[in-house]
């Protein structure tokens, strides 16, 4: 096998070729120190997951001419490096020919990458369970979410119930399985400790978009400068409408601020926007400072506010599922099993309880707010806060950039 072409796990061992020049070959280098285990069984190492050359193409390629070639490699330096350890001590093993798993081997490659990182024994997964916070010795959001995809189906039960014989001379994947088919509930307490997780998170996440939304009502709620530039606006329009022959408008609807920027003169680089903040300088200059009150308008929003309060209406009815549970679990005397994890879930209801009033309480001012401004500016009940803030802040922008270039 030519050289270029060996695995990452392998190396040739330097070979001396002596030439005319050199009579006495220079003795080869010492071995690398290592104390081979006099264990009878055979040595396992990591296995290097490959793509494999398929049988059709192998007759036409390389590997077919060098394949009479022998390689000579360090063996003791590739099981220093890669030796696995035993099925008994703690850590999750690759699949090897000689130890046949009952799982599904599609679901067992990919469960047997997870356990790698799974800092968790079969025995201890149970309590695991019962443990809702990190801190606290609990599992890890990402080692929880990751679980929940191998929850065993029906007929993983009904395989791993049937087995005979000891657990301990399973696959650890096999045996991972076992313990989780034992678990009675497993699927609503993994869904449970998530929950829990991220509800404090969702929270965390939703009060700064709601707070922004309050914030962009409430500066245009009491931007006067804004609604007299409106006004110049409305008076510009019915000029040119009424030269038009058409009929003046009382109002216009905030949507139209984004066609102000269309409507062209005749020097195709000056628009109505550029008309809009001439007229303002010429006359009042210090409405053209209206965006300094608007601030907020300088980003685009995050989300809208029918958005915002269905996401607050979801974490409502998740934890009503949390406090369905608890109840369910009295039941089934969880408490007197686990009383630690029934006091901290009693803990974590009120807290999130108490959170997640707040945010309501929030959100209910934000819808309000909003309600005003719809009312003010005379838009329909239905229009959603994202397009029309989203319209506001590229009109805010526009009118920046204009003023800018006409001062």
């Amino acid at each position: 096998m030519p050289s270029h072409l060996l695995s990452k796990s392998q190396s040739l061992l330097p070979v001396y070729q002596p030439c005319q020049l050199c009579p006495v070959a220079p003795p080869l280098p010492p071995p690398f120190p290592f104390k081979l285990r006099t264990n009878s069984k055979k040595a396992r190492t990591k296995a290097f997951h490959w793509d494999v050359v398929g049988s059709d193409k192998i007759a036409k390629s390389f590997w077919k001419q060098e394949s009479t070639r022998r390689i000579e490699i360090d063996t003791s330096r590739l099981y220093e490096q890669f030796a696995v350890k035993d099925l008994g001590t703690f850590g999750a093993v690759e699949p090897s020919n000689t130890q046949n798993i009952m799982l599904n081997p599609k679901v067992a490659h990919n469960f047997n990458i997870f356990l790698k990182s799974f800092p968790v024994q079969p025995g201890e997964l149970k309590d695991k369970l019962f443990i809702i916070n990190e801190e606290d010795g609990g599992m890890s959001d990402e080692h929880i979410t990751s679980l929940r995809r191998y929850v065993p189906t029906m007929e993983d039960v009904e395989m791993y119930k049937s087995h005979k014989g000891p657990v301990t001379e399973l696959h650890i994947v096999d045996q991972y399985m076992m313990e989780m088919c034992n678990i009675p509930y497993l699927s609503t307490q993994l869904d449970l400790l998530l929950t829990l997780r991220e509800l404090p998170n969702s929270m965390n996440d939703l009060q700064p978009l709601i707070n922004q939304q309050i914030r962009m009502c409430t500066q245009l709620n009491n931007c006067r400068s804004f609604l007299s530039m409106l006004e110049y606006l409305l008076t510009i329009g019915n000029y040119l409408n009424e030269n038009a022959r058409k009929e003046k408008a009382k109002g216009f609807r905030l949507s139209s601020l984004t066609k102000v920027s269309q409507l062209r003169g005749r020097d195709k680089k000056f628009t109505l926007l550029h008309a809009l903040v001439e007229q303002i300088m010429l006359h009042e200059p210090c409405l053209a400072n209206f965006t300094q009150e608007l601030a907020e308008f300088e980003t685009v929003p995050g989300a809208s506010i029918k958005g915002l309060t269905a996401e607050v209406d979801v974490l409502k009815n998740e934890l009503q599922k949390v406090i369905q549970y608890r109840k369910t679990s009295k039941k089934r005397n969880v408490g007197v099993q686990h009383p630690n994890f029934s006091k901290d879930l009693k803990m974590a209801i009120e807290k999130y309880n108490t959170d997640l009033s707040a945010l309501t309480k929030t959100c209910e001012e934000m819808k309000k707010l909003y309600s005003v401004i719809l009312v003010k500016f005379g838009e329909p009940a239905e229009q959603d806060s994202q397009e029309l803030f989203g319209m506001i802040c590229q009109f805010v922008d526009g009118f920046k950039r204009t003023h800018a270039e006409m001062i």
